[in-house]
């Protein structure tokens, strides 16, 4: 399947919704951001009302919204209904937003998802809903109706693109594989989670074995939109992971989602995400965790 991920201007969205009735705008942002003004048309979406719970040995924590990563796959035809009443079809056109780098790879996370889900054409607004308001793009608080919903009703049909995903098992079968000692991973937290100093809702701190850190900020200009191709493919030849990286992950694979995306726009090439990320491979103690903190007696 050939499917399109596009970075898109306010200026270019404007007229993509003036030109095409049936665009699908997705708001990734919190709730209450939403509530206050977005851009018309647009649905509240939140990427974590599409993940599985966690498993009944995980700490409670880890039961709450956004505080477990994996993709909830079970019901494939509960996906296909769930797009399609959003009025989404396989070969429709998607736009995603969020807040920009506030909001921590929302925007990448729902993009990710819907490539892996089969849907053809993605895009997502570059600078977010801050870039929407300097273009001084049109806000509203209106919600679509349920009407409005219902007239959208589209049929959907789910067609897994595996090579855009990777799970545990995964993981662990490319460390065993390659016995080289240069990373394979990208970790795309901040340098203090990578290291095990921040978080400790987690089972345990640190990092997956043979990471290395690109961490979020970096893929952002000070305009607060993406930096462009160039600069991207700049950072991953300093860190030495344009040829070797076989996935990303994170904490609960949002910003590593992102990453992806830009690393295929630069590349050309699809980078598959760990969506289980650290929560739930640090959840299993039998699995290596790197720390920097000597004193931590969970790391090994």
């Amino acid at each position: 399947m050939k499917q399109e991920i596009k970075l898109v201007t306010p200026e270019a969205l404007m007229n993509l919704l003036e030109a095409e009735d049936d665009i699908v705008l997705l708001d990734t942002r919190e709730e209450l951001e939403f509530s206050q003004g977005h851009i018309d048309g647009a649905i509240s979406n939140q990427w974590f009302e599409w993940c599985s719970k966690a498993p009944s040995s995980a700490k409670s924590t880890l039961f709450e919204p956004g505080y477990w990563g994996n993709l909830n796959v079970q019901s494939i035809e509960k996906i296909e209904n769930t797009l399609g009443d959003l009025g989404i079809t396989n070969n429709g056109t998607v736009v995603v937003y969020s807040g920009g780098i506030a909001s921590k790879g929302r925007e990448g996370r729902l993009a990710w998802m819907l490539l892996y889900f089969g849907i053809e054409k993605v895009h997502i607004l570059d600078g977010g809903f801050n870039a929407w308001l300097q273009a001084e793009g049109a806000v509203s608080t209106r919600l679509v109706s349920q009407d409005e919903l219902k007239s959208k009703n589209k049929k959907f049909k789910v067609s897994l693109q595996q090579k855009r995903r990777v799970e545990l098992a995964d993981v662990k079968k490319m460390l065993e594989e390659d016995g080289g000692t240069h990373p394979i991973l990208v970790d795309t937290r901040s340098p203090l989670e990578f290291e095990g100093r921040l978080y400790d809702y987690q089972p345990r701190m640190g990092h997956i074995p043979r990471s290395v850190n690109i961490w979020f900020d970096r893929y952002f200009a000070k305009d607060g939109k993406f930096i462009g191709e160039k600069e991207f493919l700049n950072l991953l030849e300093s860190e030495k992971m344009l040829s070797n990286v076989k996935a990303s992950y994170c904490e609960v694979g949002v910003r590593a989602a992102t990453f992806s995306l830009l690393f295929e726009l630069a590349t050309g090439r699809v980078l598959p995400v760990y969506d289980g990320s650290l929560m739930e491979w640090s959840h299993h103690c039998d699995l290596t965790v790197i720390s920097s903190c000597p004193s931590d007696p969970d790391t090994d």
